[in-house]
């Protein structure tokens, strides 16, 4: 998982590699926790938590489960969180589920 730490606007960014399953979100936990706990990031003074699914084609329950994990962390952090999907099936997935309410949510072109 590709991520980056902007302290000009104080933005953390995560891109997922591919798709969120029950067959990768383990290893994604894992990684995306182990980011967010990490000492650099703990101390890092960001604000905004954007979450790049752009190369997702599919999210299962797991991975619902996995991103609503990620929100609830970035806001007991007092951060906003932004996503963004790129597959128009992962999108209304989001819709369906009302993530978009906890979340800003955009699809990219």
């Amino acid at each position: 998982m590709k991520h980056n730490l902007d302290t000009n606007t104080n933005t953390l960014s995560m891109a997922f590699p591919g798709d969120v399953l029950s067959t990768n979100v383990d290893n994604l936990r894992q990684t995306a926790f182990g980011l967010l706990e990490g000492e650099q990031l703990k101390r890092a003074p960001w604000t905004t938590l954007k979450l790049d699914l752009t190369a997702a084609k599919m999210v299962d329950s797991a991975g619902l489960n996995l991103i609503v994990s990620i929100i609830k962390h970035a806001k007991n952090r007092g951060a906003a969180v932004r996503a963004t999907v790129g597959n128009p099936n992962v999108y209304r997935t989001f819709i369906f589920t009302r993530l978009d309410k906890q979340l800003d949510l955009s699809q990219a072109a």
